[in-house]
């Protein structure tokens, strides 16, 4: 009596796996796992059924994967959350003042020049901090001598090397050090700036306004008053 094969190009499209792009074949998601767990159950050899150890070592790969999956699904709720309430707090900044990474600093008629700190990797036998106006004109040389390592607070009055009360707006800061054998030091300027506002409209990363029109990352900041 002739007995009917399976054909090995058989398929059920309860058990067709789809995919919508063709760089998903490289992965199986949990409802994938399962239809070939199924699949494999549905046409196993009679005379060879699959082994008891052999079917729990598999439903705990399919266990795993799920937990896997679920795992991944908080990760991303408990990000999107974060980032809605970091975007939330954001706000809270604006009227705060910032020390962050950068070499501007501004000058206005209420409060004159604000103060800065010079950041020096390593002692230093001299440092000289230069100021330039929005024209690139030098406009004071500062000579502070010997620095310890570490952040530098300097308090300039806002003027030039005349003596002259510089007008209002925003000038930019170099700072050069070298050490006792004469080896430059490794310097960073980090100056002050008023939050005026928040940049939201970039997804990846939140930038604080400040009233000069400078833009900060949260990354770059380094105290908060």
């Amino acid at each position: 009596m002739a007995t009917s094969g399976v054909s090995s190009t058989a398929s059920s499209t309860s058990t067709k796996i789809k995919y919508e792009k063709s760089e998903d074949r490289a992965t199986l998601s949990r409802d994938d796992f399962m239809k070939l767990f199924v699949t494999q159950l549905q046409y196993q050899d009679p005379s060879n059924p699959m082994e008891s150890a052999e079917m729990a070592s598999q439903m705990a790969q399919f266990n795993m994967v799920d937990l896997m999956q679920k795992n991944n699904e908080a990760m991303e709720k408990l990000v999107e959350h974060d980032a809605s309430r970091l975007r939330l707090d954001s706000v809270s900044f604006i009227g705060r003042q910032v020390e962050y990474k950068g070499s501007n600093v501004k000058i206005t008629e209420e409060d004159g020049a604000r103060p800065f700190k010079v950041k020096l990797e390593s002692d230093a036998a001299s440092m000289s901090i230069t100021i330039k106006d929005s024209s690139n004109n030098i406009v004071r040389t500062l000579e502070p001598g010997a620095t310890v390592s570490g952040y530098n607070r300097i308090d300039w009055d806002g003027k030039d090397d005349m003596g002259n009360t510089l007008p209002a707006g925003k000038y930019s800061i170099f700072a050069a050090a070298k050490d006792a054998s004469g080896e430059d030091v490794e310097t960073s300027i980090w100056t002050i700036g008023s939050v005026s506002g928040v940049d939201l409209q970039e997804t990846d990363e939140i930038k604080l306004v400040l009233d000069d029109g400078t833009e900060v990352a949260f990354t770059e900041i380094n105290a908060i008053s």
